[in-house]
């Protein structure tokens, strides 16, 4: 996938114009610091059956996800919490590798982003 369209380029440049490189940069090290919990409570969820815990992760993800300009994995995201809300385990279980497959994606292009942004922000 291109990077484009794991990171939609236009969502970090409309951080920039609200809040610098500093918001930005903030908000790169936020979604990394943090999405792995949130995907924790989806895989977990997922694996013990517990519809709530995934649903709070995927919905937390989603959000974040959006902030930054992952939108294949907002989507992603958006399709578990509304399986975990159905309490279609089914589904959740063929959502998992897919939302696995696109967050790895966004974690390896923020972390080349991030290494390519201002330090010291």
């Amino acid at each position: 996938m291109t990077d484009s369209l794991i990171l939609d380029p236009q969502a970090l440049e409309r951080l920039r114009e609200w809040g610098g490189d500093k918001l930005a940069v903030q908000m790169v090290r936020l979604f990394l610091k943090n999405s792995g919990t949130r995907m924790d409570q989806i895989r977990n969820g997922v694996a013990s059956e517990d519809f709530q815990e995934s649903e709070w992760g995927a919905h937390s993800l989603k959000s974040s996800a959006a902030n930054i300009g992952a939108e294949g994995l907002r989507t992603l995201a958006t399709n578990v919490e509304s399986a975990a809300l159905e309490k279609d385990h089914g589904r959740l279980r063929e959502l998992l590798p897919q939302i696995e497959e696109s967050y790895s994606e966004v974690i390896n292009r923020l972390e080349a982003l991030e290494r390519e942004m201002p330090s010291g922000s």
